[in-house]
């Protein structure tokens, strides 16, 4: 071993490796991120557009049930106001 090989050069581990690790890492949560806004965005529209169908009474099997106080995400958990001890 000579003094060329202590502490200089690059070698496996350097820190180009780390920071090239690094921006990789940072370019896939910002995709990530822009997925997740996307998604976001398609389940609003998905949900305007399924509650302008329930208003349209053209529209078979949109209408919500007579006894639906609009209120599906507690039966959707298995939950109910009956259920409810107050």
């Amino acid at each position: 071993m000579n003094g060329a090989d202590i502490g200089g050069g690059t070698s496996p581990g350097s820190a180009g490796d780390y920071e090239e690790l690094a921006a990789q890492a940072e370019r896939e949560a910002d995709d990530l991120k822009h997925q997740g806004d996307k998604l976001g965005d398609d389940i609003e529209d998905t949900k305007a557009d399924w509650e302008s169908k329930q208003a349209d009474s053209s529209v078979p099997g949109a209408l919500p049930d007579p006894g639906d106080e609009g209120d599906t995400a507690d039966a959707e958990h298995g939950e109910s106001a009956q259920d409810d001890p107050d």
